[in-house]
């Protein structure tokens, strides 16, 4: 999908998943916006607002909520997740926001950085709080394991302090999963 973007609206139009696919941008910093749309969750809300993302980086997020995400939520609460709260996805920047180095997948909207979970009936499952802690814990790790079977990178607490409060979930080169 990340050579042939074609083949990813292709899936999503089969899928008949509504797309709203965005205009490309050039930047002239170097972080174009290319193959991008605005992402949504097929059973659930993305808060504060539906984020940008790439084609493939949309995909794994269906697949991810369908078939990870959801089943987490019933498996440990019985109830299915209805909001996701995430930082965002694109912003020129950086890795680390150095001031130089390699660009981020979050300058090219090809990252979403997620702090919290709700639950149908309104409990609220947030990294920062509930990482490590009984079901909500519990709850947690899985959904960072079942990401990693549809996002290239996934980092959370444990990998380092930067990310003690979010999953960083990208479709980079890179793989990576803690």
């Amino acid at each position: 999908m990340e050579r042939q973007p074609e083949l990813c609206f292709a899936a999503f139009e089969a899928s008949e998943s509504t797309l709203a696919r965005l205009p490309d941008r050039p930047s002239d910093v170097g972080c174009p916006l290319k193959d991008v749309v605005r992402l949504e969750g097929s059973s659930l809300t993305l808060r504060p607002a539906r984020p940008v993302a790439t084609c493939p980086l949309a995909a794994a997020w269906m697949l991810f909520e369908r078939h990870a995400l959801q089943p987490a939520a019933k498996k440990h609460f019985g109830a299915p997740v209805v909001e996701v709260r995430h930082l965002g996805s694109y912003v020129c920047r950086n890795v680390y926001w150095r001031s130089s180095g390699r660009r981020s997948e979050h300058a090219t909207a090809n990252a979403l950085d997620i702090v919290s979970f709700r639950i149908s009936g309104g409990r609220e499952i947030q990294l920062q709080r509930d990482w490590g802690k009984g079901v909500e814990g519990a709850f947690l790790n899985d959904v960072q394991q079942g990401a990693c079977r549809f996002f290239r990178a996934v980092l959370g607490p444990e990998y380092n302090a930067a990310h003690h409060d979010h999953f960083h979930m990208d479709r980079g080169r890179w793989s990576r999963c803690s």
